[in-house]
């Protein structure tokens, strides 16, 4: 659920509770499975009064997890960015720009993993929640980064992590582009980036957030 890329941008290490240690490049963060800091934050919306999950499928030239199905936006915080300076993921990534008050906060995911950057990946992991109900047309995809954009139900998803074998999604690819065209797709959880237990609990709070519900918490 994050770029895998090694690139030249520079990266504040922190310690597992997340207090600043250094500054060090990236692909060095990486390669010495130091912990770091990463933004994500899934979009939602109602679709004719079904709760819905706006997800992106990943571009196919990506280095980590080509191709699939992720998070609305997602990537690294550079050196000196505070969580909420993530906001430009959205940009970035979708076109879109919102106000930094409309974030909802889930709080710090840690993960350790192996990415495909380097031996070990540490993430220390602010985690948010947007509304946003502009049509899947309106998103303008960064298309080395992102191949389409999708409405994902998200009682669909929760019963494909529960165990049915596939679900049917409707998107746009080149969202915001000349050649954008509406897509039907027929998935299983083999199309999603890995990571069965915090999709569950982001969609699970994801409900809760569109029904009004409190406390969110990832």
């Amino acid at each position: 659920m994050t770029d895998s890329a090694p690139g030249v941008e520079h990266l504040d290490v922190v310690d597992e509770v997340g207090r600043y240690v250094r500054t060090a490049p990236r692909d060095e963060v990486h390669e010495r499975g130091e912990w770091h800091r990463v933004f994500h934050c899934q979009i939602v919306t109602l679709r004719d009064g079904v709760p819905t999950a706006v997800l992106q499928r990943r571009s196919r030239s990506k280095a980590a997890f080509a191709g699939l199905i992720d998070i609305s936006a997602a990537g690294h915080l550079a050196a000196g960015e505070t969580p909420l300076d993530g906001v430009r993921e959205l940009e970035e990534e979708l076109g879109i720009a919102p106000a930094r008050a409309d974030l909802v906060p889930l709080g710090v995911r840690r993960l350790a993993d192996d990415s495909g950057e380097g031996r070990l990946n540490c993430e220390l992991t602010s985690v948010f929640l947007l509304r946003d109900d502009r049509p899947l047309a309106g998103y303008v995809l960064a298309r080395d980064e992102v191949d389409a954009v999708l409405d994902v139900p998200i009682t669909d998803l929760l019963a494909l992590l529960g165990g049915a074998p596939s679900i049917t999604v409707q998107g746009v690819s080149s969202a915001g582009h000349p050649d954008a065209r509406e897509i039907a797709l027929d998935v299983t959880l083999d199309d999603f980036v890995p990571s069965s237990e915090y999709w569950v609990v982001l969609m699970v709070m994801a409900q809760r957030f569109l029904a009004g519900q409190r406390p969110l918490a990832v």
